[in-house]
C-alpha cells in the first residue's frame, strides 16, 4: 500500500468461511477480483475441515487471477506432512515466480482435531508446529535433512532444486498464547494476533493485526451500512456460545469475556459479527478520518501488516482502500 519509515504497510483481506460448494468458490474468485482491483498485497486462504477447496488449489487461482497478490495460506500440521508443504511452496515459486507466505496454525475446533484422530493439546500442538515449520524451512534450502523429534522424523530427506531466496516464504504464527509467541520467536516468524475490542487492553505486541472494518465518509453511514451487513440473529448467537464450549484457543476466549462484558471503552469496536458467528473477530466501524487515526496509531505502534475481514462488496474494498490512503497521508504529515 505505502511505506512508513522504510517498512512496508500492507493490507491483506481473507476469503470467508461463509458459503457450501459453489457459494464459497464464487466468494474466492470474487475475493481475488477485489483484492487485486483495491490494492492489497495479499489474500490469507483459511483452512479448516470445514472448508470446501483446498487452500493450495485457492492460492494456485489467486496466482492466475492476479499479477502482483500473494496468497497466506494457512497451514496445519493434522492436514499435510511437511515434505508436501515445501514442495508446494517450491512448485508454487517454479510455477509462478511468487512468494507463498505461510500462516502457520494449530487449530481452534476440538471436534474437528478429534476427528481427524488428533489428541495433542494446546502447548503439545505449538510443540509440533514448531518441529513442522523448522522442516519444512530446512527442506527449502535444498540440503539433504535429517531430523529425530517428537513429532516427526525425516532421514536425509530432500527437496530440489532449493528454492530461490528471493521467494523464500514468510511465516506467520496465529495466536496470543505464550506458545504461540514462543514458535514465533524460534522461527523468525510474524506473530499475527487480533486486534481487541478496547484499543487500551494492553500494548500492541504483534506486528501483524486481524480485524474486521466497515469505513464510510462519515461514522452514521458506516454505522447504517455495518448494520445492514450484518443484522442480529438469535440462533447465530446460540451457536456462537456452543462454539466456545468446542475450544481451547485462547484468542477466541479473550473475544467471547470481551464480547460479554461489552463497555464503551472503544465503542468503534462492534463486537455483533462475533456475536452472532457472522465473524470470527470484532469488527472496527467508522468514518474514514476515525478509522485512518486508528491505522496511523496501530502503525506507529509497529504493525506493518493489516489482515482483514472486509465484507465481499466493491464498496467495502474502495472504501477500505480510502480509508488507508488517508492514514497515509496522516503519517506524511
Amino acid at each position: 500500500m505505502f511505506e512508513y519509515r522504510g517498512r512496508r504497510i500492507e493490507l491483506l483481506s481473507l476469503i470467508s468461511r461463509a458459503g457450501n460448494g459453489e457459494l464459497f468458490w464464487r466468494n474466492s474468485l470474487e475475493t481475488i477480483r477485489l483484492s487485486d482491483r483495491h490494492g492489497c498485497s495479499g489474500i490469507l486462504i483459511l483452512t479448516g475441515n470445514e472448508i470446501a477447496v483446498e487452500p493450495w488449489l485457492i492460492a494456485q487461482a489467486v496466482a492466475a487471477g492476479s499479477a502482483h497478490l500473494q496468497p497466506l495460506v494457512a497451514v496445519n500440521p493434522v492436514y499435510m506432512h511437511p515434505f508436501t508443504v515445501a514442495r508446494m511452496i517450491s512448485s508454487f515459486g517454479l510455477m509462478f515466480r511468487r512468494r507463498v507466505r505461510l500462516n502457520l496454525v494449530t487449530g481452534t475446533s476440538l471436534s474437528h482435531l478429534a476427528a481427524l484422530g488428533d489428541g495433542a493439546n494446546h502447548d503439545e500442538r505449538y510443540d509440533r508446529l514448531l518441529e513442522y515449520a523448522s522442516i519444512v524451512d530446512g527442506l527449502l534450502q535444498g540440503m539433504p535433512l535429517t531430523v529425530d523429534g517428537r513429532y516427526y522424523t525425516v532421514d536425509g530427506l530432500q527437496l530440489l532444486p532449493a528454492l530461490d531466496e528471493a521467494l523464500r516464504p514468510h511465516y506467520y504464527v496465529a495466536g496470543h498464547s505464550d506458545a504461540a509467541a514462543r514458535v514465533a520467536s524460534r522461527i523468525d516468524a510474524i506473530g499475527l494476533q487480533m486486534l481487541g475490542p478496547a484499543l487500551a487492553d494492553g500494548a500492541i505486541t504483534g506486528q501483524a493485526i486481524h480485524f474486521g472494518i466497515v469505513t464510510r465518509e462519515d461514522e452514521a453511514s458506516a454505522w447504517v451500512a455495518a448494520r445492514a451487513r450484518f443484522p442480529d440473529d438469535e440462533l447465530g448467537r446460540f451457536v456462537q456460545q456452543q462454539s466456545m464450549n468446542n475450544t481451547d484457543s485462547q484468542w477466541k476466549r479473550r473475544l467471547q469475556l470481551a464480547a460479554a462484558q461489552e463497555t464503551d471503552a472503544s465503542p468503534e469496536f462492534w463486537m455483533l459479527p462475533f456475536k452472532t458467528f457472522q465473524a470470527d473477530c470484532p469488527f472496527f466501524v467508522g468514518g474514514h478520518e476515525r478509522t485512518a487515526e486508528l491505522l496511523a496509531s496501530l502503525i506507529r505502534a509497529g504493525v506493518h501488516t493489516f489482515v482483514l475481514d472486509i465484507p465481499l462488496d466493491e464498496c467495502e474494498y474502495a472504501n477500505t482502500a480510502a480509508a488507508f490512503a488517508r492514514a497515509a497521508r496522516l503519517l506524511d504529515g
